[in-house]
């Protein structure tokens, strides 16, 4: 993925915090908390501040180029967008594991709400339960 190209697409100056942002997150294997980027971030931009992370990740969220995950255990996690649309999680309640759908379950329901004349401009959908691992550790 071509950073600058991401940022100025969608109108944002590149500056070296939000590259790290970015570059952290898509190096990831699934969703960080704001606390997870800024050790990584820091350990490329010694310099930043905690409140610098939590700004750009508000920008970069507002601009969609990031995507909130809000767990039921609490907290808020990131994670960089990785296609056009929006996309939906499973959520591990035990590991916090976030696994992401392929498809969005709710397309019937917005068919039918539309029928019914409702027209839905947005939606939220995650599933919350525990992993294959977590599961096993629960039934042992």
């Amino acid at each position: 993925m071509d950073v600058e190209e991401l940022l100025k697409k969608q109108r944002l100056k590149v500056t070296p915090q939000r590259k790290a942002i970015i570059n952290v997150l898509e190096s990831s294997d699934g969703v960080l908390s704001a606390q997870d980027i800024f050790t990584e971030v820091i350990k490329i931009l010694p310099n930043i501040n905690f409140s610098t992370i939590y700004r750009n990740l508000d920008l970069l969220l507002e601009r969609g180029i990031l995507c909130r995950i809000t767990p039921e255990s609490g907290g808020i996690l990131y994670e960089l967008r990785r296609e056009e649309g929006h996309h939906h999680h499973v959520i591990c309640k035990k590991c916090g594991a976030s696994i992401p759908l392929d498809y969005c379950p709710m397309g019937n329901i917005e068919k039918e709400l539309s029928r019914k004349g409702f027209t839905p401009t947005e939606h939220r959908f995650e599933i919350y339960g525990y992993c294959n691992k977590c599961s096993k550790k629960i039934k042992e």
